[in-house]
């Protein structure tokens, strides 16, 4: 064996190890990557909304390994006597959407949409699902969560995203306001009815001038049926002034 041989053979030997090792590696890496891309979540961007006041609130999905097929959620507040659910809107992407359903006390919404024409594709992130309306109701925090989730990847293939609660705080009390509007409403009224007397006062002295003036002509003068009535009764006391003795 010649030395040139040796030397290929010694230095194939010492890169072994270095090539072993770096598949461990990869091979270590890769677990944690798959795991990273397959652990999609919910995500409610929910903060704070003044009482009587309305917030848009984001619902997203971080990610989607596989892409997403479509999706049915239902979203609830703890407390709807501090934040209740209005309206929602979809994503012009999700080709085939439910109306939004939200129960009578605005304590829950449902969501449905489904991607048709594969407009998120596998390996999307930031995905937006809807947007739903908050609207606050009186001072204080309520929780968001999630209360039942169906995604489904392309495919038909079940994810299941994590879930987190999110708070939602309220400031303002909006019945303190409806009380502090309550009791201007009587001054409102009262000033309203006054203005009323004093139209029908001035409408009952306009009503007594148009009497008065209705006594006598638009000059000060007496009608001509009081004027002879006059003229009669002047004559008749001259007649009985001149028969006497």
């Amino acid at each position: 064996m010649t030395d040139d041989t040796h030397r290929s053979i010694r230095g194939r030997t010492a890169r072994l190890p270095l090539a072993l090792v770096a598949l461990v590696l990869l091979a270590g890496t890769l677990p944690a990557l798959a795991a990273g891309q397959s652990d999609p979540a919910i995500s409610i961007e929910a903060g704070s909304v003044a009482a009587g006041e309305t917030t848009a609130v984001p619902v997203v999905l971080t990610s989607a390994p596989d892409g997403l097929a479509g999706y049915q959620l239902e979203l609830a507040v703890s407390d709807p006597g501090v934040a209740r659910f209005g309206n929602a809107s979809y994503p012009d992407r999700f080709g085939l959407t439910t109306d939004p359903v939200v129960s009578s006390d605005g304590g829950t919404i449902t969501l449905e949409a489904a991607d048709l024409d594969g407009q998120i594709e596998p390996g999307a992130t930031d995905v937006t699902l809807a947007t739903v309306e908050l609207t606050g109701v009186a001072g204080g925090e309520t929780q968001v969560t999630v209360a039942s989730s169906q995604v489904d990847a392309d495919g038909g293939a079940a994810v299941e995203p994590a879930t987190t609660a999110t708070t939602v705080a309220v400031t303002g009390d909006a019945t303190a306001e409806r009380v502090a509007a309550s009791e201007t409403t009587p001054q409102a009224v009262e000033s309203t009815a006054g203005t009323a007397r004093t139209a029908s006062d001035a409408g009952g002295a306009a009503g007594g001038a148009t009497a008065a003036r209705s006594t006598t002509g638009a000059d000060g003068s007496l009608p001509p049926a009081l004027v002879l009535v006059a003229i009669a009764g002047a004559a008749a006391l001259a007649a009985g002034t001149a028969r006497r003795p």
